[in-house]
């Protein structure tokens, strides 16, 4: 008889839509794929990798932290995972996907403890905000109406205290959107073309078109006025301080700190022979997954237009 699989993750849930061992489909639906979503950005997290980017996570990532459904309890009904394709025994070494569910679950109990502002906040800022986004995905899971509560339990390791137990709360909920809802700022370095300086006082303003994707609009003060007038219509390097909008990574506007003239090459050609990832690509581009394959039809001629396609292609290039 085969060994009993023992779950990386155990998610009980309450609420006036669930009964004992049972759970209505959306709801299973939307639970799982909020508690994947948040075990793939803890898992990037701690390998230091972005978590806030177009497109999927790595391959890698997305084998090692795979979660499959292996059992629904009765009682209060528990959901129990397991990783789809553990790589070794546990008991051999933790592989990603089981410490990234242990993080995930400590750090929902670290914030619903309900501890002061001040340790709180050194809380809330400590923690990655693509795992944020994720954290705050299950806590709409549990202000749906027909669940009401959800609560995670991870296995530790060790004897004493063998499992980790977090319950996702109204502390927990309120902590984490309180951090998003705030504005982000990073430095940044942009290549492009500068366009369209505004000289007003107090108020000066211009704008760089990036080889790829949508302009930017920037700051700067007075000691760079007269290098802001020389650049105009010229490519150029801007790095400074950009300020992204609440649960954004398109950047509302960049505080210039030093600004130089590039040669042209340098804005559009040096990126093909750039080492960029699909990622990399897509986020360049402003580009979205197709979520409806429908859009693809008639998009592309039948077999004895092709050549008729391509010539147009080639006489609009002109």
């Amino acid at each position: 008889m085969a060994k009993k699989e023992t779950p990386v993750l155990r998610l009980k849930i309450k609420g006036p839509g669930v009964r004992s061992g049972r759970i209505p489909v959306p709801d299973l639906i939307r639970l799982c794929d909020e508690a994947q979503n948040a075990v793939i950005k803890q898992a990037e997290a701690i390998e230091g990798r972005k978590t806030i980017h177009p497109g999927p996570p790595s391959s890698a990532i997305r084998e090692e932290c795979t979660l499959e459904l292996i059992g629904i309890k009765r009682g209060s009904t528990t959901l129990e995972f397991a990783l789809a394709r553990p790589q070794m025994k546990f008991e051999e070494a933790k592989s990603i996907g089981v410490e990234a569910i242990a993080a995930l679950t400590e750090t929902i109990k670290s914030l619903s403890n309900g501890a002061g502002k001040k340790r709180e906040k050194k809380v809330i800022e400590s923690i990655d905000e693509g795992v944020l986004h994720g954290i705050y995905g299950l806590s709409r899971v549990a202000k749906m109406g027909r669940i009401t509560e959800l609560e995670l339990i991870a296995p530790r390791g060790g004897t004493k205290r063998p499992t980790i137990v977090a319950s996702v709360n109204e502390s927990v909920t309120n902590a984490v959107a309180k951090r998003l809802s705030r504005p982000r700022r990073a430095l940044v370095t942009v290549d492009g073309y500068l366009e369209m300086a505004d000289f007003k006082p107090r108020d000066q303003k211009c704008r760089i078109e990036p080889p790829i994707g949508t302009s930017i609009n920037c700051a700067f003060g007075p000691d760079l006025e007269d290098t802001v007038h020389q650049l105009i219509r010229h490519p150029v390097r801007i790095t400074g301080e950009a300020t992204f909008p609440p649960n954004s990574e398109k950047i509302d506007i960049i505080e210039i700190k030093t600004i130089e003239p590039l040669p042209s090459p340098v804005v559009g050609e040096g990126h093909f022979f750039t080492n960029l990832s699909l990622d990399d690509l897509a986020k360049l581009q402003d580009v979205t997954p197709l979520k409806d394959a429908s859009k693809l039809v008639g998009g592309f001629p039948a077999d004895e237009d092709v050549d008729a396609f391509l010539k147009d292609i080639y006489e609009n290039r002109k």
